[in-house]
């Protein structure tokens, strides 16, 4: 990169809202292509350094920070425009839009360092500027004209996420302005007065082009020679087509084909080597924490998508096996989600459903390539990615909901007591002492006992003896 500083215009999709929904800028310069992508609502950013005839030079984050050096990391062309298209797409949807004014701003490269710059004039007499500092962190700065104030004034504040910078900001805002008036005229009236609204709807502006679409780099391949002949491979060094000990013209000619973008007639590919089985793979324990639950199913969801995004480019082609081993592993930890104690219900039968078709995709790609056959791997690929993502979400949904079941156990009801016939008080049961030793028939359930008159005449007259007796003593010991 070069020492002069260097400015590109920044698109901002959502310019009118309060928190912008993408940035995006392209320019020719810092000694090649600058592509720069922001979601800042979602705290990702994706910043991409192109030299002709070299590898492309990725820096990105996750946590909302600004670019503090030039990118490092190497990546293939054609892997970094998919990134690119993967962060511009599906954007949020539009946010509140009450501040007045837009946003604008700059990526300005300064002696090999990127540095983002945003501004917004919210009244005549004021304007909000966001700045990146050499950490990566932002500053959000309010500078108060004097025109409709006593005093010009200029308050900052700094935050790590873009979009906290913003919303610091606008407090900053208010604050400031609120000295001469609770309210002043920062806000549109479309978002405070209904009946104005009606009367006349705001109408949010056009987006701009994406510049970011004239990034389209130019892969270059060359031959190599390798221990069991030549081979070509690309910027990254990744192995595409391979060829005899003594094909090294026909190995020059299909690197030069690739180059100037035209299809050899005959791409030999590298033999693929037999991807192991599931079984071989080892599977991780399956989590018994909630918050486990739900971070691991986000993880499997996002590396379904990183998957299946591979699969649609070069590498889909150029390294689908070992792509496919990924895509085991990744199987393999799926099993491991829906599997946990605390997933149950229909949810959890449908993503195991998911997970055996993904399973049954992966062993009949497998065993074609151990048969030596070529079976269209990046849509098995695509498929693993569908079905994963899919049960990772069920999973997630059945683990919370038999968590809610466990937390909030019915209550046992107690059991009710035995009910105890009403026995006349008179004449009193006769102690154990006095009643006669003689047992009652046993009955049976299956059988009901037979009828004996005798029988019956005579334990009848047995415990008229015993009650009698039992009187007798009570009178007597009175």
């Amino acid at each position: 990169m070069t020492s002069k500083p260097e400015k590109f215009r920044l698109n901002v999709i959502g310019a009118d809202e309060d928190v912008p929904r993408l940035l995006l800028a392209y320019g020719r310069g810092c000694g090649g292509e600058v592509a720069f992508a922001m979601r800042p609502r979602d705290n990702t950013a994706l910043l991409v350094h192109q030299v002709k005839k070299a590898p492309a030079k990725v820096w990105r984050t996750d946590l909302g920070l600004a670019p503090s050096h030039a990118p490092e990391l190497d990546a293939d062309p054609a892997a970094a425009v998919a990134e690119l298209r993967r962060m511009k797409a599906a954007p949020p949807p539009a946010g509140p839009a009450t501040l007045k004014g837009k946003w604008a701003g700059l990526l300005v490269c300064d002696d090999g360092t990127p540095r983002v710059t945003l501004e917004r004039k919210v009244a005549s007499y004021g304007t909000l500027r966001l700045t990146s500092k050499s950490d990566g962190r932002w500053t959000a700065t309010f500078d108060r004209a004097g025109k409709w104030f006593s005093q010009a004034k200029q308050e900052s504040v700094e935050r790590s996420g873009l979009a906290e910078a913003i919303t610091a900001g606008m407090g900053l805002v208010v604050g400031l302005v609120s000295e001469a008036c609770s309210f002043r005229d920062t806000r549109r009236r479309n978002t405070v007065d209904a009946e104005f609204a009606a009367q006349h709807p705001y109408t949010p502006p056009k987006e701009g082009k994406d510049p970011t679409g004239r990034y389209q780099p130019k892969a270059t391949f060359r031959a190599v020679q390798t221990e069991k002949g030549w081979a070509v491979v690309n910027d990254v060094g990744a192995t595409v087509a391979t060829f005899g000990a003594r094909e090294k013209g026909v190995a020059t000619k299909h690197a030069s084909a690739l180059t100037r973008g035209k299809t050899p007639a005959s791409a030999p590919t590298p033999s693929p080597s037999s991807p192991p089985s599931l079984e071989s793979i080892p599977m991780p324990e399956s989590p018994s924490c909630p918050t486990s639950v739900a971070r691991i199913a986000s993880a499997t969801e996002k590396e379904a998508e990183a998957l299946q995004e591979l699969a649609q480019s070069l590498w889909g082609s150029t390294e689908a096996p070992e792509l496919l081993g990924r895509a085991g592993k990744l199987i393999r930890h799926a099993q491991a989600l829906v599997g946990s104690p605390l997933c149950s219900g229909k949810e959890q039968t449908a993503a195991l459903e998911d997970v055996r078709r993904a399973a049954g995709a992966y062993q009949q790609a497998s065993e074609a390539i151990g048969r030596g056959e070529k079976p269209d791997i990046v849509t098995t690929l695509r498929r693993i990615a569908e079905r994963v993502s899919l049960a990772a979400a069920r999973a997630a949904k059945s683990c919370a909901a038999g968590q809610q079941k466990l937390g909030t156990a019915p209550r046992t009801p107690e059991a009710p007591a035995p009910s105890v016939s009403m026995q006349p008080v008179w004449p009193p049961a006769a102690p154990p002492q006095a009643v006669p030793a003689t047992k009652a028939p046993r009955t049976r359930k299956a059988k009901a006992p037979e009828v004996d008159p005798a029988k019956d005449q005579l334990l009848v007259n047995a415990f008229a003896d015993a009650i009698k007796q039992a009187a007798q003593q009570m009178g007597g010991g009175a």
